[in-house]
């Protein structure tokens, strides 16, 4: 998959999410703690609004405009004056990136692949939203390294708690197909204290696991 069909998919993603944070982020917020919107009479003060949602809401809403006139100006050399903050202009722009960043290098592409996975991710972890993934570290017996991501040499792998994804947190880092390294956390079929990840680029790391 390109970085300009990855984008096609990220942006149809965060276009659903922003519909959902929209409806999130009018209503009060009974427990913040909690990130769980009120929908029935409470006493005391809440915060008048789902600061949460409203939060991951503009930041995509305004990053979205932002991309379409950076890209702009990558294409044709020229900058024009950004859109107005309208749901109609902002689904304009996203309209835009997806036609645009087919003109820009996959390097640029990348970048922008990452700030919308960002963008995801942020409403993701929106309380009422609730679909993001739990990540921890990777953990190993006491007084030994966790196993190093095999593309950046750092100690930066996590895991999710649920789908035992594991992934490369260090932003810049990239696999040989310029994508977040990425593979799949299980036991070992002939060593119970061992654990493999094994990536998508058929590659596989063996480590000791914790019990």
């Amino acid at each position: 998959m390109t970085p300009a069909e990855e984008i096609d998919d990220l942006l149809s993603e965060l276009a659903h999410l922003m519909e959902r944070l929209g409806e999130l982020f009018a209503e009060p917020v009974a427990d913040p703690t909690q990130g769980s919107a009120q929908h029935h009479k409470v006493t005391g003060s809440p915060e008048p609004w789902h600061k949460e949602a409203a939060a991951a809401y503009f930041d995509a809403h305004a990053g979205l405009r932002r991309i379409e006139g950076d890209l702009i100006y990558v294409v044709s050399g020229a900058s024009r004056p950004g859109r107005p903050g309208s749901d109609v202009h902002t689904r304009a722009a996203s309209a835009a990136i997806r036609r645009l960043v087919r003109g820009v290098p996959d390097e640029l592409a990348r970048i922008v692949r990452d700030e919308l996975a960002r963008w995801v991710e942020a409403a993701k972890q929106v309380g009422d939203i609730g679909e993001a993934e739990r990540w921890a570290p990777i953990h190993v017996p006491r007084g030994q390294l966790p196993p190093a991501c095999p593309h950046c040499g750092t100690f930066s792998l996590r895991v999710a708690v649920e789908s035992r994804r594991v992934m490369c947190w260090l932003t810049r880092c990239v696999d040989d197909a310029g994508r977040r390294p990425q593979g799949h956390l299980e036991r070992s079929r002939y060593n119970l204290d061992t654990a493999v990840i094994r990536w998508v680029d058929g590659s596989q790391t063996y480590y000791r696991e914790a019990t």
